[in-house]
């Protein structure tokens, strides 16, 4: 994998960042905002994503696995991967790290990113994965002037954030959904095998208040022909007054799965409680395929 360095950045909690072939990882405190620990791999006003890894997970691992890297290198995007403090991210569930304030975090790292560089903040995208995705959703309720646009994978909107969100500005959102998830259920409702990980919204009815959000006043579902076992369908909220779309890439039969991620730990509504499913190879019906349109529309 190539390893792209982000020069002028420095990152509270920032794990990895993507740059100069062969370059290592550069690592950093969670706590502090620092700046000139990268070497720069480009200059000018290109895009950035943040990426948010899962609960349990690392922003190491997000970078090598989730194809994200890959798919930011491909659309000329400069990736991030901040580290969450215990390995998660304060969503706002109700089970989560009450007391790490994670909106004030990610917020010092766009400033350290940017710095009062406006047009540059208006290239600054944000994504997640499950308990990063409920982050990314946290994001837009309480500071979504800082971005551009959104995508989130296996993620709901936490069911006490939704309940006051009231975003500053409408934001372009890509989700993408298994039908079968067991951790955080399409039609919402508890979290984890158990439940008993906080709640959260539906698929549909997330995507729903975005759109709302955007004053979209259409929807249509194109299935995709894919090719592949799981059957793809791209419900698309669009005629928005505010130019800012909804997608939701709803992957019906699948489970807990970053899509195209090359070492899934699938956990699918077949493996037993707390296991998953042998890693599989990614399809091309995955990952890239879906991502790469996801973020054209996000630009």
């Amino acid at each position: 994998m190539q390893i792209h360095g982000l020069g002028f950045l420095a990152a509270a909690a920032l794990a990895l960042a993507v740059g100069q072939r062969g370059r290592k990882p550069c690592t950093f405190s969670p706590i502090r905002v620092r700046r000139g620990d990268c070497a720069a791999s480009r200059q000018g006003p290109h895009r950035r994503i943040l990426v948010l890894h899962g609960q349990t997970s690392t922003a190491a691992w997000t970078a090598e696995n989730s194809g994200f890297a890959e798919a930011a290198l491909a659309h000329r995007f400069t990736a991030v991967f901040p580290q969450g403090i215990r390995k998660q991210w304060n969503d706002g569930r109700e089970a989560q790290a009450a007391g790490v304030d994670d909106v004030g975090f990610l917020h010092r790292l766009v400033t350290a990113l940017v710095g009062a560089a406006l047009p540059i903040r208006r290239r600054i995208y944000i994504a997640g994965v499950s308990n990063g995705g409920m982050m990314t959703f946290r994001m837009l309720c309480e500071s979504s002037e800082l971005f551009a646009g959104a995508a989130t994978v296996i993620a709901n909107m936490p069911t006490r954030i939704g309940a006051r969100c009231a975003p500053r500005k409408p934001v372009p959102v890509v989700m993408f959904n298994g039908t079968n998830d067991p951790l955080v259920p399409y039609d919402g409702g508890g979290v984890g095998f158990l439940g008993g990980r906080g709640s959260v919204w539906a698929t549909e009815e997330t995507a729903e208040f975005m759109a709302d959000v955007n004053a979209c006043e259409a929807v249509r579902a194109l299935p995709l022909p894919i090719g592949s076992r799981v059957q793809v369908t791209r419900l698309e909220w669009t005629l928005c007054r505010t130019g800012s779309s909804v997608t939701l890439y709803r992957m019906d039969g699948a489970g807990h799965q970053v899509p195209g991620q090359r070492h899934s730990c699938r956990c699918s509504s077949a493996a037993a409680p707390g296991r998953c499913a042998p890693p599989t190879k990614p399809s091309r019906s995955s990952g890239a395929e879906l991502h790469f349109p996801a973020w054209r529309a996000l630009t």
